[in-house]
């Protein structure tokens, strides 16, 4: 009978638990709905149906079912437990399907060996303790919760979280983590991931911006100063590409400047348009509000027209003319053209000198705008233009006062838009060239009076007249300015003119030169110019004449000793002699002379003279090879570092022999092989260079079978 009512019980229990189960279902279905976002390749999550009506712009219903859409295992929350024994391992049921690892604060240092042997694994807890590092925990397919947080992880793990795809919380707080590579968190699944009070120093786009949905990254209270972009990433400019949405709180870092958001891969609206629905909290960040953050206030202007949120309100640390304000109040109140960056006290504005670099708005709806520096150096006796500036998109020098005589050629020339001189310059070679946006070029009414130098034709006429009227001593040398002025200068370039003075009065320049007589003046000025022309051309040949004479000579040789009615001197049977000349310290270089050169050569009708080996005992060296070098009829000369030092009295003797018979009789034949691949430049005789531009010669790792296709090349066709 007790049976019986222990079996009626039992039903009634699993009868209601099955009821229970069936409305909680029912309910489930009746409160959410079936969200399977971007990216997702887990378990079915199910998100409040409040997320799922009208939101406005900055509430996606993506960002807010990233928040708090759970699966059926996070609905369920009946949770197996497991316990950990003193040697480190799991005790429990190991079948179990939905367990939570809850063992905060245990002074652990490492995960349980055997955690995989528990794949029912849902959450773990290991807060306050001191782990390492995390462990592969891919064998936890279901794992939803990780909790990191007050330990002792000191780098973000690359490859060990990436195939938990149902993983959407992770906290990783108040950590030691310094550096997390680039692209990790699109490759990972979690919607939350807490990496508050770490020791990050940058973060990089590509772990902010992704192309699937989630709820928070927080960085805030790190170190972080900037955001990077390591692999030069730009974000898709096709129109059906999404990304995100997500919030990324940044807080509470040591960012001094707003990103530039060209360099990190938004190259216009559209591209930075896809960013709408993110959230970025930079607030409470030491920011400097100078010009450097104008770019990005005019993309910030753009949002602030759309939407208002709460983490806009972004405050100046400093200068101390904006310490306190907010970037939305600099916007509305149009103060963005007054963000200079003043780099007077720097090393690179000049002693004496006032450099600030001014934002200027070219189209504020457009958001155009270019960094305009000013450059004052009145009075600072400045002999020159700086070689190194800050960077800008223009430049306006303002050096009244200093003695600049020449314009060097400076890279940023390019950039120059205002040049105020005290004395009319001269120009390095190239110069000029690079004034192509000059637009004011001014000197004193003292400096205009000799007029402009022809060499300046180069330039707009309308550059000098922006100031004032180009007042000037108009003599025949000056009538070229008449075309100039014709073909170059804009209409209405200016109100002001080029004026010539005709005594006491001026006159336009256009109606002065013309009245001028200047036809002898001219004629003189041509024979003038053709006669200097052909002196320097006489110069220059006879100076390349002088730098080339060797090579010269080793062209003509062919044509004019050739005809020579010389009688050769070497006999019938030193017709086919090659002379090997080497520095003979070498000696990895007389096997291969013997056992390879010579064969080929042998092989090819012809007959090798090796100085080493084939001198007559007991013969004047110098004798003996003179004779020899003269008889030959072919050489061929190992280019070694030491063949042409001092030392080397045998090789340089040797040379002079091969040079003199070699340029005396056009039907010898000579050779270099550059033994050690010695630079043209490197080769201290310059009659060796000579054959080395214009001659034979090849290179001896060039292999074998190159230098022996040379040398046929050169001694047998």
């Amino acid at each position: 009978m007790e049976f019986l009512v222990a079996y009626c019980v039992f039903r009634v229990v699993i009868l209601f638990l099955c009821c229970m189960a069936f409305l909680a279902a029912d309910n489930l279905k009746n409160e959410t709905f079936l969200w399977k976002p971007r990216g997702w390749n887990g378990l079915e999550l199910y998100c409040p149906n409040h997320c799922g009506g009208h939101h406005p712009i900055g509430k996606d219903k993506d960002i807010c079912c990233s928040c708090e859409a759970e699966s059926l295992l996070d609905y369920n929350h009946r949770f197996s437990h497991l316990n950990i024994s003193k040697d480190g391992y799991l005790e429990g049921n190991r079948s179990a399907e939905n367990i939570a690892l809850d063992y905060s604060g245990k002074h652990l240092q490492d995960f349980p060996t055997n955690i995989c042997h528990f794949p029912g694994i849902t959450r773990i807890n290991f807060s306050f303790n001191l782990i390492l590092e995390i462990p592969n925990l891919s064998c936890l397919p279901n794992l939803a919760h990780l909790d990191l947080s007050w330990n002792s992880l000191s780098a973000f793990p690359k490859d060990s979280l990436t195939e938990n795809r149902n993983l959407r919380y992770v906290n990783l707080s108040h950590n030691f983590i310094t550096y997390i590579e680039a692209r990790i968190f699109g490759t990972l699944a979690f919607h939350v991931i807490d990496l508050n009070g770490n020791s990050l120093m940058s973060v990089d786009v590509t772990n902010i911006v992704f192309k699937r949905p989630f709820c928070t990254i927080n960085f805030s209270n790190n170190k972080v100063h900037i955001i990077v972009n390591e692999y030069d990433w730009e974000i898709s400019p096709h129109g059906n590409e999404l990304y995100g949405p997500g919030f990324v709180d940044l807080t509470f870092n040591q960012m001094k400047s707003m990103p530039n958001m060209t360099n990190l891969g938004f190259k216009n609206m559209i591209g930075l348009g896809k960013l709408i629905n993110f959230g970025f909290d930079v607030r409470y960040n030491p920011m400097i509000c100078d010009c450097r953050i104008v770019e990005m206030l005019l993309y910030f202007k753009a949002l602030i027209g759309l939407i208002n949120r709460y983490y806009f309100d972004i405050k100046c640390e400093s200068p101390e003319a904006f310490r306190g304000k907010s970037l939305p109040s600099i916007i509305n109140n149009n103060e963005i053209t007054d963000l200079v960056c003043n780099y007077s006290s720097l090393p690179v504005c000049p002693k004496k000198c006032h450099c600030v670099n001014m934002p200027k708005l070219l189209n504020f709806n457009a958001f155009q705008m270019k960094l305009v520096l000013y450059m004052n150096c009145t009075g600072a006796k400045l002999k020159r233009l700086p070689h190194i500036l800050p960077d800008c998109n223009e430049i306006e020098f303002y050096m009244s006062g200093n003695r600049i005589e020449q314009i060097t050629t400076e890279h940023y020339l390019k950039r120059a838009t205002v040049l105020e001189l005290q004395l009319m310059p001269s120009f390095e070679t190239g110069a000029l060239e690079n004034l192509t946006h000059l637009q004011v070029f001014s000197v004193p009414r003292s400096q205009q009076l000799n007029g402009i130098p022809r060499a300046l034709s180069l330039l707009n006429p309308c550059v000098f007249l922006q100031r004032e009227d180009f007042v000037m001593h108009c003599t025949c040398s000056h009538q070229w300015m008449v075309d100039w002025i014709k073909t170059k200068a804009n209409k209405n370039c200016s109100s002001y003119s080029f004026k010539c003075l005709n005594g006491t009065d001026e006159e336009g320049l256009l109606t002065y030169l013309p009245r001028l007589v200047c036809t002898g003046a001219r004629q003189s000025y041509v024979f003038s110019v053709v006669s200097t022309t052909i002196i320097i051309m006489l110069f220059f040949v006879l100076i390349l004449s002088y730098i080339w004479k060797h090579e010269i000579k080793i062209i003509v040789r062919s044509s004019w000793i050739c005809t020579r009615s010389k009688k050769p001197t070497y006999c019938m049977y030193q017709d086919s002699v090659v002379y090997l000349s080497y520095d003979e310290k070498i000696k990895d270089i007389d096997s291969w002379l013997k056992d390879r050169l010579e064969p080929f050569l042998t092989r090819n009708g012809l007959s090798v003279f090796i100085p080493s080996r084939d001198l007559p005992y007991g013969s004047v060296r110098l004798d003996e090879t003179t004779y020899q070098i003269s008889v030959s009829r072919y050489y061929i000369m190992f280019l070694s570092a030491n063949y042409f030092e001092e030392e080397s009295f045998q090789t340089l003797t040797d040379w002079n022999r091969i040079w003199n018979n070699y340029l005396s009789d056009s039907r010898k034949k000579l050779l270099i092989i550059n033994y050690d691949l010695l630079d043209v430049a490197d080769v201290p005789c310059r009659k060796c260079r000579a054959v080395m531009r214009i001659g034979d010669v090849v290179d001896f790792a060039s292999g074998e079978n190159k230098i022996f296709s040379k040398i046929s090349e050169t001694f047998l066709n």
